[in-house]
């Protein structure tokens, strides 16, 4: 008999805000989310259980009462911290434009934000902030309140933590090859790509490149390209593309494939995440 699914997600695109902010909701028992990267910021709170985490092969634990704070780009995974037990945590996902714009007036100051070295703050009066602009952008359907709420939380956030830096967080720039062949993988991420492929711009063998490519970004080749193409995906679903039209559109063999990475990597169905934008 199949066992019940415990864990509850909802994974959705507000267009009403700033840069269409991506923003998550979850009560999570089983899921694990595997090595990835955000394009853009990711900032949650904590509101019950723990998280056991990685982020830049550093290891840490999430508990109730804390703010995770992660750089676009940033190679990271999440499991339950005690089996059985669980977390419930909320997200949002800003761009760094949309950050930058907030901390011009917060901070001042030339340079990128950074949120400093560590992942995990614990502040109790910080997290009850995050998750009430959390319930409210998800609940009003005024777009003037959903803005306020983001723009205050935000602003908290990068008062209390957020710098100046000259180079920021970002990760350290890939070397050239590595460069070369991420620009390759971005522009066909649509077509059939074999590692030789790669491999060729990169000019190394394909096993070398392999090695290298995983040192340089913390995932695999294959991926890293998955990635990609699950980011342009939710783009094409948050605009109203049905599954299968998606998957054919990325790169993706069929919708059955989209299904199974999306569901892995977000923890909902591409369905449910198309449902949930607005």
């Amino acid at each position: 008999m199949k066992a019940k699914r415990r864990d509850r997600m909802k994974l959705w695109r507000d267009s009403g805000l700033p840069d269409g902010l991506e923003l998550l909701r979850a009560s999570c028992f089983d899921h694990s989310y595997p090595a990835h990267f955000h394009d853009e910021f990711v900032i949650a709170a904590f509101s019950r259980g723990a998280q056991r985490h990685r982020v830049l092969r550093r290891e840490g634990v999430a508990e109730a009462g804390t703010v995770m704070m992660i750089h676009p780009g940033e190679v990271h995974a999440a499991e339950a911290a005690v089996r059985d037990h669980g977390w419930d945590y909320c997200a949002f996902y800003p761009s760094a434009g949309f950050l930058e714009t907030i901390a011009d007036d917060v901070l001042g100051g030339r340079g990128r934000l950074d949120f400093g070295n560590d992942v995990i703050r614990h502040d109790v009066e910080a997290t009850q902030r995050l998750l009430r602009a959390h319930a409210i952008i998800t609940d009003t359907p005024d777009r003037m309140e959903k803005a306020c709420a983001a723009y205050d939380a935000f602003g908290s956030i990068i008062a209390r933590y957020g710098q100046r830096s000259r180079h920021g967080r970002a990760p350290r720039a890939p070397r050239a090859d590595m460069r070369r062949s991420i620009d390759y993988l971005e522009a066909h991420y649509r077509e059939p790509v074999a590692v030789r492929d790669v491999a060729v711009v990169a000019g190394l063998s394909d096993y070398h490149f392999m090695r290298v490519f995983r040192a340089a970004t913390g995932l695999p080749v294959h991926g890293y390209l998955t990635q990609i193409r699950l980011e342009r995906a939710k783009a094409l679903l948050a605009q109203g593309v049905g599954s299968a039209e998606t998957a054919v559109s990325v790169g993706l063999f069929d919708q059955s494939h989209l299904i199974r990475h999306f569901r892995r990597r977000y923890g909902v169905t591409p369905r449910e995440y198309a449902a949930a934008c607005r």
